[in-house]
Formats: C-alpha cells, sequence, structure tokens
C-alpha cells in the first residue's frame, strides 16, 4: 500500500466573537481570565459594532456585546414566527424602556421598576445586558442597535 501524499489544507480564521469566518483582515488581543492572552481574528460586523472598537484588545464588554446581539436576534426572530410572544406586561415595559433616555443609571432603574412577570420573562433576560455596555458607550452607539431594534419591533406590534 503506497502512502499518499499529505494535502494541505487551509483553515479559514473565524471571529473571536461570533465564529464567523473573517476576512483576515483584523486581529486584537484577546487576554482569557486564564491562560495566555493570543490574537484573535474579528469579521467586519463585529470590527465595526463592537464597543470596544476603537481598541485594540477584546473587552469584557465586547463579549457582552456579542451576547446582546445574539440574544436579541434570536428573540426577534422567535417573535416574527410566532414562537415567543410577550405577556401583556412586557409589551408595556418595553415600551417604556424605549421611551427612557438610555443612561446606565436610567436602564438600571427601569430594570430594578419591572414588575415580576417582566422579571420572568426573556426580554428581561436579553435587556439586563444593557446597563454593562451603556457604562462603555453613549445611548445612540451602534453597539445598542440590536437591543433597539428588538424594542422597535415590540413596540411597532399593533396587538
Amino acid at each position: 500500500m503506497t502512502a499518499s501524499p499529505a494535502r494541505p489544507f487551509v483553515v479559514a480564521a473565524v471571529c473571536g466573537l461570533c465564529d464567523s469566518p473573517t476576512d483576515d483582515g483584523l486581529s486584537v488581543t484577546f487576554r482569557p481570565a486564564r491562560g495566555p492572552r493570543r490574537r484573535v481574528h474579528l469579521c467586519a460586523h463585529c470590527r465595526t459594532n463592537r464597543p470596544g472598537r476603537d481598541r485594540d484588545e477584546l473587552l469584557a464588554d465586547d463579549h457582552t456585546w456579542a451576547l446582546l446581539e445574539r440574544e436579541t436576534t434570536i428573540l426577534a426572530d422567535a417573535y416574527r414566527t410566532g414562537v415567543w410572544l410577550p405577556c401583556r406586561d412586557e409589551y408595556h415595559w418595553a415600551q417604556t424602556l424605549a421611551r427612557t433616555t438610555w443612561t446606565q443609571s436610567s436602564v438600571e432603574q427601569t430594570l430594578r421598576n419591572a414588575g415580576e412577570h417582566v422579571r420572568a420573562g426573556c426580554l428581561m433576560r436579553v435587556m439586563e445586558l444593557l446597563p454593562h455596555l451603556l457604562a462603555l458607550v453613549d445611548d445612540q452607539d451602534r453597539a445598542l442597535r440590536p437591543a433597539r431594534e428588538l424594542l422597535a419591533t415590540l413596540t411597532d406590534d399593533p396587538s
């Protein structure tokens, strides 16, 4: 039996935040809680939308943003397909949160004032990530776009 020659293969770089393929254009420093720091690549979307986009290092808030983006996308898809329907209290709370000026303290206050049905719901689990991001970015930053779009979807619904 003859051995076949080794075939070279290329492993595509994946984003250090969302696991999407990258164009291999930018890498940033990642400092895990344990282990050595290393360089990781970012996809174009994460590179331009993460809260720490002006830094050459991944921040904990960048990971919080990636979680917020992923969870709001999942929740919005579930809402559009009818898999998730918020309770009436969640609709009202979403309207309150959408009208609130988004500062870290005002969003924290809105989270604290939520009723028990809202606190037990899916929307709260996603929106409780906002204060962490608002500590780093202002209320109009593009890193908050996924949360704003989810709230707009809920508050624009005529039901």
